[in-house]
């Protein structure tokens, strides 16, 4: 069982993605803002905004 784990791991790490987690490219998140502390909260607050701007 263990050998079959290791096998379906290699593949999905040499394969890069699956079907229901495919690659996302690093330009799609060109001009985001990179959040390096306090993650939470700055997560809150860009949405707080996003929901207002679309109000």
């Amino acid at each position: 069982m263990l050998s079959i784990l290791k096998d379906r791991c290699r593949y999905l790490i040499e394969r890069g993605s699956t079907l229901n987690n495919p690659h996302i490219p690093e330009s799609y998140f060109q001009g985001w803002e990179r959040i390096t502390e306090n993650h939470a909260q700055r997560l809150r607050e860009l949405v707080a905004e996003a929901l207002h701007d679309k109000a």
